[in-house]
This record gives structure tokens, sequence and C-alpha cells, in this order.
């Protein structure tokens, strides 16, 4: 179980909004079966089957709502809507419905939004770290990438937000660390935990320009759909200041 976070929100949305959908099938009177939206349905798959796909899309959004991975929730979602909304755009260069454009794009328009939000990455977890404002956090994925880093990390290690994502942990390090840095990265693959987790560690850092100066580091380890995510809030000591914006 998870913390449904804003992602978790939005496949309760999709996850009601789906099975309101696959009720107004099962519901529909003959008169609107009448309508062009329906029947363009009906000719490709009965309205029962459609149904049951929504029903089913439903389903899986709020189940995996409460589950750690989302993917096949939002897979689907994206699928069925995206789907539909190529439905109704082609109907009108059939000639079935000549304003299905319109539905058509708000169907597309629907079904991107939702693979948009398959993209975020479920922060959540910042929220429980403690930050003071003079600190830096910086987030990078299991094979130590950097992800992300606030405007703090900027001014102490001279890194840009461009220059510094993408770019390995190793940059904002000495030498002598990076051996023992790599090989904790890869005991946490193969064990899933890190040891360090949580703990204040003295260590120095590395600005850009190549100085060395002393922090206090905190790393904390997380779980998430693309496998884990660190999260290290870096303070300076004593007289390690950081660097100037540039």
């Amino acid at each position: 179980m998870r913390r449904i976070g804003r992602r978790g929100a939005s496949l309760v949305f999709v996850g009601l909004l789906s099975l309101v959908i696959g009720a107004s099938l099962v519901f529909a009177g003959p008169e609107q079966r009448t309508l062009p939206a329906f029947t363009i349905l009906a000719a490709l798959a009965p309205l029962s089957v459609w149904a049951a796909a929504w029903f089913a899309v439903g389903v899986l959004c709020l189940v995996q709502t409460f589950m750690r991975s989302d993917r096949v929730a939002f897979a689907a979602a994206t699928a069925l809507l995206l789907m539909y909304g190529l439905i109704f755009l082609s109907s009108t260069f059939t000639g079935q419905n000549p304003r299905g454009w319109v539905t058509g794009a708000v169907w597309l328009a629907f079904g991107g939004w939702i693979a948009l939000i398959a993209t975020w990455p479920e922060a959540a977890h910042l929220a429980r770290v403690p930050v003071s404002g003079g600190a830096a956090v910086v987030v990078a994925d299991a094979a130590g990438t950097i992800l992300s880093w606030n405007p703090q990390a900027k001014r102490m290690f001279g890194w840009s937000t461009d220059e510094a994502v993408g770019r390995p942990l190793t940059v904002l390090m000495p030498d002598r660390y990076r051996r023992q840095h790599g090989e904790g990265l890869a005991r946490v693959r193969a064990n899933g935990r890190s040891d360090l987790s949580g703990e204040v560690m003295p260590l120095m850092g590395l600005r850009r320009d190549g100085t060395e100066f002393p922090i206090s580091l905190t790393v904390n380890a997380w779980h998430t759909d693309d496998g884990i995510t660190y999260t290290g809030v870096i303070r300076a000591l004593g007289g390690g200041r950081g660097v100037r914006d540039r």
C-alpha cells in the first residue's frame, strides 16, 4: 500500500469517470442509441463490449490507486481514451459524423492529459524530508544520475539545473569518495535497501571550480515506479559557502 498522492488522486478521478461512462453505455435508452456517438461505437463492437472495457479500466484504476505500481492503469486508461478519440476523429472523414472531429479532439486531449499525468514523479516522499532554507536537495536515480535539484544546490555547487541534470552524482564529490559511492549504489540495487538511509554524514563536497568544502549529507532511498530514487539533503558546514549564481 502507498499514499495515493497526486497520481493516485488522478487515478481515482479517471476510475470513477470510467465507471460512469460504462454505466451510460449500459443504461442508454433507445433514443440515445440512435445518436451518432452510439451508432459509431456500435458499428465497431456491441455497446456491451465497450461498457465492459470502461468498467475494467475503472476498476483497474481504483485498485492500482493504492498499489506501488500504477503503470498498467495509466496505460489502459490512456489507450482507451486515445482509441475513442481516433474513432470519432475518423468518423468525420468517413462521413458518419461530420462533427465527429470535435468529439475526437476532446477524447484525444483527455487521453493526452492522462498520459502526461503518467509521467509525473510521485514526490510525496519529499514532504517527509526536513529541509531548511539553506539546504541543497538533490534527487538521483538508482544509477546515481542527477534527476533534479533545488536553487540552493545550484548556489552551493555552481552547476545550473540544466548543467547538473543528467550528470552523475560523482561530480559533486572528490575522487577519493567515488569508488565507495559506486559500491554503495551497487549494494542498494542488489538488496533493495540502504544502511545509510536517514543518517547524517560529514563529508567533503566538490564545487564546479574544483574546490572542496565541508558538508553534512542526509540520504534517503525511495522505491518508486521507476525503481530506487535517492534524495540527498546537503548542508554546508563551517566556512563552506556556496558559490554565486552563474
